[in-house]
């Protein structure tokens, strides 16, 4: 089993995310340190934010999660397991 390391969309880019902006900083994203392991993408963001850095990380990591903020302790979302 791969090691878990959570991804917080807000470390991309706080306040109001526009997709300009957001796809230079996914961009410009190092993703190296999330190669082989199973992320959670968290945080406060449009779900196309979540979709971009997503497709970013498709082709490395081992397994992804959403994790959706419900007030309490977050529902987790499977969307990738290898």
């Amino acid at each position: 089993m791969s090691e878990k390391i959570t991804l917080d969309l807000n470390d991309i880019a706080s306040g109001k995310v526009e997709l300009a902006s957001f796809q230079q900083k996914v961009s410009a994203l190092d993703v190296s340190p999330y190669n082989g392991k199973h992320v959670q993408l968290m945080g406060c963001a449009p779900t196309w934010a979540h979709l971009l850095v997503a497709g970013k990380l498709f082709p490395i990591v081992a397994g992804l999660d959403f994790v959706i903020d419900d007030g309490k302790e977050g529902k987790v979302v499977e969307v990738l397991k290898r």
